[in-house]
């Protein structure tokens, strides 16, 4: 009877996806439809030439700001465990691969954005399949020798 071998983690990073075109659009949807409802429901003039209810005005406006709520929120995880590694999307789960080890044919540190004023740090990695990959990372060196211990099998 073979028997299973457990997990175990050798890396956990969870980081925020900061992009200020996203802080821009929620502050623009908040002002914009506060302007509509203040107008609607306080002083009294309808919005449009075919003005909504208050209740679904009210009930609109939420359905159309809660995507870049979620978007505010959103956050990536990275897992490095001693079998693949693992990143996802959350706090919906919108999306989650794994890499296995037998999938990578190399890996580096890498720095994106170094002409600006915030660089980007990560790994990148180049699949056997012949596509390339990059996950950034608030410390990419210890990404880096958590993926090489995955790789012997440590």
């Amino acid at each position: 009877m073979k028997k299973k071998r457990e997990k175990i983690i050798y890396f956990n990073e969870t980081q925020p996806v900061s992009r200020f075109w996203i802080r821009l659009l929620l502050l623009f949807e908040v002002i914009f439809f506060s302007a509509i409802i203040y107008r609607q429901l306080f002083l009294g003039k309808p919005f449009g030439p075919r003005p909504v209810t208050n209740t679904g005005l009210v009930v609109l406006s939420l359905l159309l700001t809660l995507p870049t709520v979620v978007l505010f929120f959103m956050k990536i995880r990275i897992l490095v465990n001693n079998r693949e590694i693992q990143y996802k999307m959350l706090p919906l789960g919108i999306f989650k691969y794994h890499i296995e080890r037998q999938k990578l044919k190399r890996f580096s540190v890498e720095t994106r954005k170094e002409s600006t004023a915030h660089p980007v740090q990560g790994l990148l990695f180049q699949l056997k399949g012949g596509k390339h990959l990059f996950l950034p990372s608030k410390n990419p060196e210890l990404f880096y020798k958590s993926v090489e211990k995955m790789v012997k099998g440590e």
